[in-house]
């Protein structure tokens, strides 16, 4: 007979019975977690936005939670800047400024924070890149429905208001000013790079960690590309690389997790004049257009900044951008030279591969 003043008598029962409170437990938290996985698991989606914008073909792809809702706030956001950025917009901030005949103007953050993104590149490039060319496209025509060559006498008085000593600005009381009456503000050159990080700021403030944005080549990548299986990891991202001649080719890939990768070049807008050739991107040193070069990938961290490098690689040439490329923290490049030459900067080659026919 079992010993009842034992007290190991007692040890069976109690740690049974605790035990079963334990799975009981146990199981509740599972079925909690289960379907609360399950419920934040039906939030994920892919989505994806194709879209005319900024001149351009603009695409959004995202794989998160509630991403098709992220996508359509992305959208109404990066319409308001372009409307606020745009030189050609009535109304927009920098409409105002140029039509302001010397006087302030009050802007929003968003203009300012434009003009030093723009005042820090153009001290960089020792003025390789600047947003005062405003006038230059005009008397090119580039921005107009009439593309030509300008006289010496138009393309002199254009020339005289081109200086980013002709901006003042008060980044803390948000106003803008030009102090010559030929300087036109132009932020072709940045804004659009601009627009795509905000638009990947806003994406990922919403928690989506996988997004891709396409501006007509402005691109900007978060969080790679992601598995269909969701449960894998991210790969890189591959970005094409547009041949310069044949446009239907690519002749590079590049691959990254998180980036921008921005390509610019003398065949987006031209026109063609006795048989010469006239890009739209533009010395603000000579008010020429640029020659030498066909295109020019940048890899940076914020679009806006490879924007604006691109742009001042493409106006210094192979020797003076590449140097640049070289000199700046972050930033790798390729170049294509008019004659086909592929350049690459010290660190471009471990995430390009080169495109072989």
């Amino acid at each position: 007979m079992p010993d009842e003043d034992h007290p190991r008598s007692f040890i069976g029962p109690v740690y049974q019975v605790k035990l079963k409170k334990i799975w009981c437990v146990l199981l509740i938290l599972v079925t909690v977690v289960g379907v609360w996985l399950l419920q934040d698991y039906a939030t994920i989606e892919s989505a994806r936005r194709d879209v005319l914008m900024m001149d351009t073909f603009v695409q959004l792809i995202a794989d998160g939670r509630r991403a098709n809702v992220v996508l359509d706030e992305v959208l109404v956001e990066m319409k308001r800047l372009e409307a606020l950025l745009s030189a050609h917009a009535v109304g927009s901030d920098v409409y105002r400024i140029n039509n302001a005949a010397l006087a302030k103007v009050t802007v929003s953050q968003e203009t300012i924070d434009v003009l030093l993104i723009a005042k820090d590149a153009f001290n960089r490039t020792g003025g390789a890149f600047d947003v005062t060319v405003g006038a230059v496209l005009k008397a090119w025509g580039f921005g107009t429905d009439e593309r030509r060559v300008p006289s010496a006498a138009d393309l002199t008085e254009a020339m005289s208001g081109v200086g980013f000593g002709f901006v003042e600005f008060d980044a803390a009381e948000k106003w803008v000013r030009l102090t010559h009456p030929a300087t036109r503000l132009d932020f072709g050159g940045v804004a659009k790079g601009y627009i795509v990080d905000r638009a990947v700021e806003l994406i990922a403030a919403r928690g989506v960690k996988h997004a891709v944005v396409d501006a007509g080549g402005d691109v900007r990548i978060r969080g790679g590309r992601p598995h269909t299986q969701r449960w894998r990891p991210a790969r890189l991202a591959r970005v094409g690389v547009q041949h310069p001649v044949e446009r239907e080719k690519l002749i590079a890939v590049v691959k990254l997790m998180d980036g921008a990768v921005l390509t610019s070049g003398d065949y987006e807008r031209y026109f063609v004049a006795d048989g010469v050739r006239y890009t739209h991107i533009i010395d603000p040193r000579t008010g020429l257009p640029v020659r030498g070069l066909s295109s020019v990938t940048i890899v940076a961290p914020q679009a806006a900044v490879a924007d604006a490098i691109a742009t001042a690689v493409m106006v210094l040439g192979k020797d003076e951008g590449l140097a640049l490329i070289e000199a700046w923290p972050g930033i790798e490049g390729l170049l294509i030279t008019a004659g086909q030459e592929i350049i690459m900067s010290k660190g471009m080659a471990a995430m390009t591969e080169l495109v072989k026919d």
